[in-house]
């Protein structure tokens, strides 16, 4: 029988969970970037081979909320937690236990019943001597399952983390097809990789304020070609200046490059018509909040 169960990967903003999951994948299905809060929903990826089963949950950085968005994106990550077989927790190796890693152990993690392997992430930018220097007071705040120091970018210690979580696993029947990666919907993949490019070019100058909105997805087989429209939604007129650019070439350019991300992943040519939108305080509203699929229900 195959060992078959969900694992929840959680952590405060920026420690390495979607990187994490996409080394262990070998495919890239959880964008990435050095900003907080690149992940805002759930993303499930699935890892199968002989031994049976892992269906990664990759959740939102956690930490205090600050608006309505912030408290939606910690139900996702707590909803996670509720039919999960074992929880990685992970963490910067380079610093030391902080109140946002507190705040998840004290908090989020408080009465939860099941094992929670700490992950020590980003050893690869650490001298040997000092990858373990902040170990201890990880332990001392919370009773893990086990630890290991990990880095997600070059897969140092996964193979030894993926054998632990098999043995944690209950029996069972494959949830999902040999060669599926990921239940996540195209059209929410392709809004994250626009999403992605925002942040890749704009993180500094507009951190968490603006969401993407695929309002159309079609194809077109004679042509053989993918029609997408989408909106980017920003809160101020100052904010849409900064994506347009000037004379449009910032909008062009972050259009460009995610095209040809998605023609990559669709492996057809792509029309992409990108519109950015005011929606003043967006991130507090709770009818656009759920538009964008950020409600839990």
């Amino acid at each position: 029988m195959k060992k078959v169960g969900f694992v929840s990967i959680i952590g405060r903003p920026n420690v390495g969970k979607s990187t994490l999951l996409n080394h262990i994948l070998r495919e890239k299905i959880a964008i990435t970037s050095n900003k907080p809060q690149t992940t805002r929903k759930n993303l499930r990826g699935i890892f199968t081979d002989n031994r049976g089963q892992i269906i990664f949950v990759d959740t939102p950085g956690l930490h205090k909320p600050h608006h309505l968005l912030g408290e939606e994106l910690i139900k996702f990550a707590k909803n996670s937690l509720e039919d999960t077989d074992v929880i990685l927790f992970v963490a910067d190796a380079s610093e030391d236990i902080g109140k946002g890693d507190l705040y998840i152990l004290e908090n989020i993690l408080l009465n939860i019943n099941k094992p929670v392997i700490l992950l020590l992430n980003k050893i690869d930018k650490i001298p040997k001597k000092e990858r373990n220097k902040y170990l201890e007071n990880y332990l001392k705040s919370y009773n893990f399952k086990s630890y290991y120091l990990i880095s997600a970018k070059h897969g140092d210690n996964l193979e030894l983390l993926i054998n632990e979580v098999f043995s944690l696993l209950p029996e069972g029947e494959l949830l999902y097809n040999e060669d599926e990666l990921t239940d996540t919907t195209i059209r929410d993949i392709v809004g994250e990789l626009i999403r992605e490019e925002i942040f890749r070019q704009l993180g500094d100058e507009l951190p968490h304020c603006s969401a993407v909105y695929i309002e159309s997805f079609k194809e077109k087989e004679e042509k053989k070609l993918t029609v997408i429209e989408a909106k980017i939604f920003v809160e101020r007129e100052s904010q849409k200046r900064i994506i347009i650019g000037k004379e449009g070439k910032k909008i062009k350019e972050i259009g460009e490059n995610s095209r040809k991300k998605i023609e990559e992943l669709l492996n057809n040519k792509v029309y992409l018509d990108l519109r950015v939108k005011v929606l003043k305080n967006w991130r507090n509203n709770k009818k656009e909040l759920k538009k964008l699929g950020y409600i839990v229900e």
